[in-house]
């Protein structure tokens, strides 16, 4: 959804992309909250480091970059840019403890095929760290396929399932429609493509209480016959699944940047939340209510996929900036989980929480996963992570839902396969959009 480069060009092998725009907390004010202020140390120190560089100024861009990753040490991006800056100094033992680092996280790269690590292989010491990052970034294939489209230019981003009936559906960004796939192969799309008063369908949800499906449309450039004042589409759609009436339609109001509602989710008292990774805001429609209720934080940046809890209090939101974050309805209070040793929760997009555990489709990282945190007995804090999937089909995952023992997830939404109008690049492969399956460990 959205998604911004989070690192500038001059450090081109230290980008990876992010979801997301930068919000009201990409300022120099401190806020009090450690995750955000942090952010702002590492954002401030980046930007110098820039400066730096285009200045000639080696050494104080390393330093930079090096302060930048002390603040934010599970930004890949930072941990990355210390590797570029010790090999651009010629730095081999420096560059070694960065790589070492780099995968504490446990996170990998191909340092075979980085242009900048290629002449490491030469130092005895590099093969012990190199393994380390094989062994992160190693397809690990559970993932089967169990839904595939035919139209490649469908361009799915949410998608959820009906117990009730074994049907799935899937969000078309290009289209602005929705589609419903049975299991004998049987697709049907609920809304008339190209629906002049629709954007891009962003997200979906089964409501299997009210028989009725609910789902975010906005406009963006990357939606077929998009126009300018397309930019003020942004809505929550309850939608009747027998026949795709919009029986209910909330438009929010205009934002300075523009709004990308990116996921719903329902809660277990029919709660409603949607969440804007634009202009970054929490939205909640609540059972037997008729308005929205916006809930804005200085933790929220690049808000994503959300997960309410087996608590109707508690729901959990990934924000692709600052990690999972922990929103309490009631109080209306704000944190960010732990991460557990050895991992990052930053670029996480959906979300769904399973027992006492968020599993999240992790597609801000090299290379994208399907990782499972587990919650401690507080749920403040994650105590263990574990990949369920790196898969090499999911080149481009999503969004996933829980099906019995399953989790079913977009694993190639083709969004960085089109530029910014939507348009395929030249070099984009397309295929048919691949919903694949993966048993959840007990």
């Amino acid at each position: 959804m959205n998604r911004i480069p989070l690192a500038l060009a001059i450090f081109a092998s230290a980008t990876a992309g992010a979801q997301g725009a930068a919000g009201p907390t990409g300022t120099n004010a401190f806020t009090g909250y450690a995750a955000v202020d942090s952010a702002v140390v590492a954002r401030a120190a980046w930007r110098r480091a820039n400066a730096a560089m285009e200045a000639g100024d080696l050494a104080a861009a390393r330093a930079q970059v090096d302060r930048a990753a002390r603040a934010w040490p599970t930004q890949e991006v930072y941990a990355w840019g210390r590797v570029v800056m010790a090999l651009r100094a010629n730095d081999t033992t420096g560059a070694i403890g960065a790589l070492d680092a780099y995968a504490d996280i446990g996170l990998g790269r191909d340092l075979a095929r980085e242009p900048a690590t290629r002449d490491l292989f030469k130092a005895p010491a590099f093969m012990a760290v190199a393994a380390r990052h094989e062994a992160n970034r190693a397809p690990l294939i559970r993932g089967v396929p169990r839904v595939t489209l035919a139209d490649s230019s469908f361009w799915p981003e949410g998608m959820d399932y009906d117990p009730r009936t074994g049907a799935y559906y899937l969000a078309s960004i290009r289209h602005r429609t929705i589609a419903e796939w049975w299991p004998d192969g049987r697709v049907r799309e609920l809304i008339p493509r190209g629906r002049a008063v629709l954007g891009a369908m962003l997200a979906v949800r089964v409501d299997t209480a009210r028989g009725v499906l609910w789902a975010t449309t906005s406009g963006i450039p990357q939606q077929a016959g998009f126009q300018p004042a397309d930019s003020a589409v942004a809505a929550l759609l309850r939608i009747r699944i027998a026949d795709g009436t919009i029986e209910r339609r909330w438009d929010l109001p205009v934002a300075p940047g523009g709004r990308v509602l990116g996921d719903v989710a329902i809660g277990p008292r029919g709660d409603v939340y949607l969440s804007d990774s634009q202009s970054p805001e929490l939205f909640r429609l609540g059972p037997g209510t008729d308005s929205l209720v916006v809930m804005r934080h200085p933790l929220f940046r690049s808000l994503q996929g959300v997960a309410p809890s087996s608590n109707p209090a508690v729901v959990y939101v990934a924000d692709y900036s600052h990690g999972i974050l922990r929103v309490d309805i009631g109080t209306k209070t704000v944190t960010r989980v732990a991460d557990a040793p050895g991992s990052t929760t930053l670029g996480c997009d959906g979300i769904v929480f399973e027992r006492s555990a968020i599993i999240a489709v992790q597609n801000g990282v090299i290379p994208p996963r399907v990782i499972r945190f587990t919650l401690d007995a507080s749920g403040a804090s994650f105590s263990r992570a574990e990949v369920l999937d790196r898969n090499p089909a999911a080149d481009e995952p999503t969004i996933g839902a829980i099906v019995g023992r399953e989790f079913v997830y977009v694993a190639n939404s083709q969004w960085e396969k089109h530029d910014a109008a939507g348009v395929p690049r030249a070099t984009a492969k397309l295929a048919g959009p691949v919903l694949l399956v993966l048993p959840i460990p007990r």
